[in-house]
């Protein structure tokens, strides 16, 4: 790119002196030559399908309905420019045109009218875009392309702060519609004179547009169009720059994916959805395939080492044999994990390459994760090592030789600091450091604020990134794990195949009425709630009377009925309740206040035993009440004895512990999984999954096995054999807003 005479800013007028600090000096203050060659070329394919869709639409309203609309450049100008002709949309064509010749010739690209500033927005958004193409394609494009290997002396394009200082946002006011009349400060009799009101939708609205700035010298009004420009649906495509189609599709034109979608924080988005300006297609290529390598030796290791603890060699000499190794490469705190956490810990490695694959930025979801893409990165310098060396190594892995990949392509620290949220998993590998690495509660940990990185809390997800969808073991895979051998995977399912099922202890006999599951299950998860407030008090009060009503399962017992009257407690919205107005009720043995803040099974026991003595209340009452009294005429129908032996037997199903079997239904149907593909994930026979669900006891040994399939730590399940519920993976329910009154 050539300089001019009078430097790359010479194009500001005196006027810009009032403007402040505006762009000085050198260009490359502002943009180095690859920055501002990508800059240039995407003013240039903007250029081409601006010029073609004036073509193609003339002076017909553009519809932003209208099939293959949002492939046009046009798509993309404020909706007030919709209904203007095929004049105007020349010119904002060339606005593209004029900015890039800037660039090609040294010049800064200083916008020279409103439609320009507009025009270099869309280009500096477009520029990260152009990285997309390869090395040879942007030197084709008349981009200086960085050359050699050393990241170190490299610099990522960088479209954000500097680039955008070239936009004057208040230029538009130096246009000469928005100057006063009087061609001096002061009219004729001296006084100043009077500012020009701003028009209805401002002075950027497309009338507008092409009204030269006072702050920058105008462009030559005889320059015209470029020649191709006349016919652009019959020319072809000016020289160095792709076709049409290809200028849409690195352009992005049309293309509503976000490769960072899974991305839930701002700190992790870029606010331009595009990626190759961090990851270019080739660099992914070398990504993908590295994860393929180590994803193919963790199943090796995984079929040879099952179940086994891992043996780690004890001298590093004597760890060449094992150089390749997938568990050797793991901090030694993995040794001993299960085949299940050790299939767990391959598809995180293959989750990260689908990424890859898919276009999507590779973000790690959880510490297993993460540490999956540190081994992706040392495996892939390898690979680069070997590309550098080897030519045929080349062609077998389906990538092109090692000189192919610039500096721009094997940019690893910029990697880790675009898709790691932090290193703290490699503190595992610092013998130093492992201990404090292996404590969530040491002081050094709780200060850092590093969290639980013990291997058994891996696999729960970061709040910051959108968990990933189980993901489903192919038929391969299955007959790999069915074959395996049994004293290897000892803990497994094809060890445990022919293991007895425990039972859920579940009498088929009962059958619970419609409904009191469910309204015992929400009922107690009021119960767990850490404040008993008013709406939670209210919303218990409702749902007891519901839970004794579907207890009985009759329509000749009314629970609302049995009790007095007087006191009784109302709510605005939920209206009279079956307590008084201190939360309480009289049972058979006892009166009952009704709390919160226990734990899942102190819930369940309570609850279980408030409904036995309420129950007893009002078997004892029914017929008897001031009610019945009141109602006259025949007396109460005696209630069916059966109840006297039903209601226990429906009693002792509800008071089953359930703690474990409710979290594991809850987290299952959340990530949208089946107790097949549970088991699977675990590596442990269907049957026992299904009775776990049941309620049948677990081992907890076994239960482990399904932390990582469920995205939770050990430490969840673990809590829940003791009848702890973890809200964070089994939310209580919400009580609806209420409050004590009068009803409405």
């Amino acid at each position: 790119m050539a300089g001019t005479t009078d430097g790359p800013f010479g194009a500001y007028t005196e006027e810009a002196e009032f403007f402040g600090e505006l762009p000085h000096g050198e260009l490359g203050e502002y943009l180095r030559p690859f920055e501002a060659g990508l800059l240039m070329t995407a003013g240039r394919m903007l250029a081409v399908c601006a010029y073609r869709d004036a073509a193609y639409y003339a002076d017909r309203p553009f519809d932003r309905g209208e099939k293959d609309a949002a492939t046009a450049v046009l798509n993309l100008l404020p909706e007030a420019c919709d209904g203007q002709g095929h004049t105007f949309r020349r010119d904002v064509a060339r606005a593209f045109w004029d900015l890039a010749d800037d660039l090609a010739a040294g010049r800064a690209p200083l916008p020279r009218c409103q439609a320009e500033t507009w025009a270099l927005k869309v280009m500096l958004d477009a520029a990260p875009r152009m990285c997309a193409a390869d090395d040879e394609e942007l030197t084709a494009f008349g981009v200086p392309v960085p050359s050699g290997t050393n990241e170190s002396s490299y610099r990522f394009p960088y479209f954000e702060e500097e680039a955008w200082e070239f936009v004057v946002e208040g230029a538009k006011y130096t246009i000469p519609e928005a100057q006063p009349r009087a061609s001096a400060e002061k009219t004729a009799d001296g006084s100043e004179a009077d500012a020009v009101a701003e028009p209805e939708g401002g002075w950027d609205a497309p009338v507008y547009w092409f009204s030269p700035y006072g702050i920058t010298c105008p462009r030559d009004t005889e320059r015209g169009h470029p020649h191709w420009a006349n016919t652009p649906e019959q020319s072809p495509a000016p020289s160095g720059l792709p076709s049409t189609e290809q200028a849409v599709h690195l352009l992005g034109l049309g293309d509503d994916f976000d490769p960072w979608q899974a991305a839930e924080s701002d700190v992790l988005r870029p606010r331009l959805r595009t990626m190759a300006d961090t990851l270019t297609p080739l660099a992914a290529r070398l990504l993908t395939v590295a994860a393929d390598m180590v994803a193919e030796r963790g199943w090796h290791d995984l079929l040879a080492h099952g179940d086994r603890v891992f043996a780690r060699p004890d001298e590093e000499e004597d760890a060449w044999e094992l150089e390749e190794s997938f568990l050797l490469q793991l901090p030694p705190l993995c040794d001993g994990q299960s085949a299940a956490w050790r299939l767990a810990m391959v598809c995180a490695v293959q989750n990260l390459a689908d990424d890859l694959r898919s276009g999507r930025a590779p973000l790690p979801t959880c510490t297993a994760e993460e540490l999956a893409f540190h081994l992706i990165l040392s495996e892939a310098q390898t690979v680069l090592d070997y590309l550098d060396d080897n030519y045929g190594y080349a062609h077998d892995l389906g990538l092109p030789p090692g000189d192919r990949f610039t500096v721009r392509h094997r940019t690893f620290n910029h990697w880790r600091e675009a898709f790691l949220q932090d290193e703290d998993v490699l503190l595992h590998y610092d013998q130093a450091l492992a201990g404090i690495a292996a404590d969530p509660d040491h002081p050094v940990s709780q200060q850092a604020g590093t969290g639980d990185l013990r291997p058994r809390a891996w696999f729960a997800p970061f709040g910051n990134i959108r968990p990933r969808a189980p993901r489903p073991l192919t038929d391969q895979v299955r007959a790999r794990l069915a074959e395996a051998d049994p004293d290897v995977f000892f803990a497994s399912a094809p060890a445990l195949a022919e293991a007895p099922v425990p039972s859920a202890g579940v009498d088929p006999a009962i059958k619970l009425p419609d409904g009191l599951r469910a309204e015992f299950e929400h009922f107690t998860g009021l119960a767990q709630r850490r404040f008993f407030d008013e709406p939670c008090a209210i919303a218990m009060a409702a749902s007891l009377d519901r839970l004794l009503t579907r207890l009985f399962g009759t329509d000749t017992v009314v629970p609302f009925d049995i009790w007095p009257l007087n006191p009784r407690a109302g709510a605005v919205t939920t209206g009279l309740l079956l307590v008084d107005p201190d939360f309480c009720l009289q049972g058979y043995t006892r009166t009952w206040r009704l709390s919160a803040d226990r734990t899942d099974r102190e819930a369940r026991e309570w609850a279980v035993a408030l409904l036995e003595d309420c129950a007893k209340y009002i078997l004892a009452n029914h017929g008897h009440t001031a009610m019945d009294r009141l109602r006259g005429g025949p007396p109460t129908p005696p209630l069916d004895q059966q109840l006297y032996d039903v209601l226990p037997a429906r009693l002792r199903e509800l008071a089953r512990d359930l703690t474990t079997a409710g979290l594991l239904r809850h987290r299952t149907h959340h990530l949208g999984m089946n107790s097949a593909q549970l088991a699977e994930a675990a590596i442990l026979p269907e049957p026992l999954v299904t009775a776990w669900l049941d309620g049948a006891p677990v081992t907890p040994s076994q239960l482990l096995r399904c932390a990582p399939a469920l995205q939770l730590s050990e430490d969840v399940l673990l809590e829940a054999l003791d009848g702890k519920r973890d809200t964070a993976y089994w939310p209580l329910p919400v009580p609806p807003p209420d409050q004590q009154g009068h009803p409405e």
